[in-house]
């Protein structure tokens, strides 16, 4: 369940909320990791005005692993050391390297990839970002491979892949994987799945 979800169940939860708030509950993640559910962190990890609140190690950790990500709104900006005299417009004119996510969704659900729809429905797409809470994201590079599908008899087909590592007490405790036919990378949406990851030692001397 979504701590969203939780709260606006109202008394249905409310035991549970009371429980977890005095400690008298353990709850796997903390409220506090809806935060990191918010689509806008990635903006506050990637915009020039807050540079200054990371070291110079972690600015160039952001660089390289956080895709450039501003919350959709009129005004100018910075991509990548250019400067863009309003984002809006900017957006609106580079749909194919550009993403539009809800801030606070899941499933895939009101995402936009710019490159998959025509310019006029982009369009329209921005003009609703402009008027709710919503990111736009540069486009990355997403890997592919190919994996055995049985579909009358085993077939090797090529999907997108993507894989997130769980984080415990700050180390890496394992990952989830999900392979997609889609250009939407997510379960949810239905054209994926999840899939096991293997670890495999070389060979031992």
């Amino acid at each position: 369940m979504l701590t969203s979800d939780l709260i606006a169940s109202g008394d249905e939860t409310r035991a549970l909320r009371d429980a977890y708030c005095s400690g008298a509950a353990c709850v796997v993640n903390t409220f506090r990791a809806k935060l990191l559910h918010k689509k806008m962190s990635l903006a506050l990890l990637s915009d020039d005005r807050y540079a200054e609140l990371y070291s110079a190690a972690e600015r160039e950790t952001i660089a390289q692993h956080v895709p450039w990500t501003r919350k959709v709104r009129a005004g100018p900006t910075l991509r990548r050391g250019e400067e863009i005299a309003d984002l809006v417009e900017y957006v609106a004119d580079h749909k194919d390297d550009l993403v539009l996510k809800p801030n606070d969704e899941f499933g895939g659900k009101g995402v936009v990839l710019g490159w998959t729809v025509d310019q006029h429905e982009w369009e329209q797409d921005v003009e609703v970002a402009c008027t709710q809470s919503y990111v736009v994201q540069e486009r990355v590079p997403v890997p592919r491979a190919e994996f055995p599908v049985s579909l009358d008899g085993v077939h090797f087909l090529d999907f997108s892949v993507d894989t997130d590592p769980y984080l415990f007490d700050g180390r890496v405790g394992g990952c989830l994987t999900r392979v997609s036919s889609s250009a939407l990378l997510n379960v949810t949406a239905g054209a994926g799945s999840v899939v096991p990851i293997y670890l495999l030692d070389g060979p031992r001397s």
